[in-house]
């Protein structure tokens, strides 16, 4: 996923005018404007971050105590002898909301960058609520399918 957000920067950057709609209101219409190096640096430090944070997980779960984990019953999966099992599933699930996640984002960049191209409307559409819609119950599904994971001691 982050090498797609890549392709996609590196594509259409230079198809972009030097000044772009940042931000747009509920109904899809343009409310201000960026240059464009500004309107990639928050989508390019979303990707950083979700690239660290959700491959990170695992590793975060094996250095912390598990008085600073939230997670259901966590005093059989945070067990030393389950410890690191955890963390692989856990890391797991993380690395499924994070292709989720990013997904969504490039999806969001790529309906901005298309407003944003010449000749197009100016406008997201109703595109973003379909592509929000989906995302949430997506995460939605995702949460519940994690609190089942653990939800029980074996």
């Amino acid at each position: 996923m982050l090498a797609i957000a890549a392709v996609q920067i590196a594509y259409y950057y230079p198809q972009l005018p030097n000044v772009v709609a940042g931000h747009f209101g509920l109904s899809g219409a343009p409310d201000s404007w960026v240059p464009k190096g500004a309107f990639f640096a928050p989508f390019f430090f979303v990707y950083l971050l979700s690239a660290v944070l959700y491959l990170g997980m695992p590793h975060l779960i094996m250095a912390m105590p598990p008085s600073l984990i939230n997670m259901p019953n966590k005093a059989y999966w945070l067990a030393p002898e389950r410890k690191e099992v955890t963390a692989h599933i856990v890391g797991d699930q993380l690395a499924w909301l994070g292709v989720a996640l990013i997904a969504f984002i490039i999806s969001v960049c790529q309906l901005t960058i298309n407003a944003n191209l010449p000749g197009s409307r100016g406008e997201l559409g109703p595109a973003m609520w379909w592509i929000t819609g989906i995302f949430l119950a997506f995460a939605i599904a995702w949460t519940i399918r994690f609190y089942l994971t653990f939800r029980t001691s074996h």
